[in-house]
């Protein structure tokens, strides 16, 4: 059975919006340029979404799901796996740029400020449980301060891939876990 047609539409929309934004960056999100993407009326584009923020927001809360959390039974190797499902997006420049975007227009937005941050959190969340997993393990300190933790699990890819524009290779992953694992036993 297939989706209703309102339904098949905003799906067609947001993946038109999803295109766009990587494509184009943040600043060519408009109705127009997302009508001539997804082959919609402006009208259809309005009926689902009367505020074309709200379709922003929501396109940009769709991009942030499905990130598994790894159990290899061991941090170290939890980490590796991490950064392996990390690695295709942050390698990818559109993801780049997109972040960029979406932090300077969140500075200014505090609706999509409150989503950055909850993609964000979305994001955060296997990293969290890698490192409860490792506390519960004994493998590092069960006092650690958990949000400093994290910082320094996520801190080097961010800074490398975002900050600095450059590809995450095999040997910044394995210096980057064997540097956390000493530092937060």
């Amino acid at each position: 059975m297939s989706a209703p047609r309102g339904e098949a539409a905003r799906k067609k929309i947001i993946a038109a919006t999803r295109d766009l934004i990587l494509d184009h960056g943040l600043a060519a999100f408009n109705v127009e340029a997302v009508a001539a993407a997804s082959g919609s009326a402006r009208s259809t584009i309005y009926r689902h979404w009367p505020e074309p923020h709200d379709l922003l927001v929501e396109t940009l809360t769709s991009m942030g799901r499905d990130f598994p959390t790894p159990d290899t039974g061991a941090l170290r190797s939890d980490l590796r796996a991490c950064a392996a499902i990390l690695r295709p997006m942050l390698d990818d420049p559109r993801t780049r740029r997109l972040i960029l975007d979406v932090t300077r227009a969140a500075a200014e937005d505090p609706k999509l400020d409150r989503i950055r941050r909850d993609l964000l959190a979305d994001r955060r969340q296997p990293v969290r449980v890698i490192l409860q997993r490792a506390i519960a393990r004994g493998e590092i300190d069960p006092d650690i301060d958990m949000n400093l933790a994290m910082h320094l699990v996520e801190g080097p890819l961010m800074s490398a891939t975002v900050l600095q524009n450059l590809p995450i290779t095999d040997e910044m992953v394995s210096e980057m876990v064997e540097r956390i694992g000493k530092s937060l036993s």
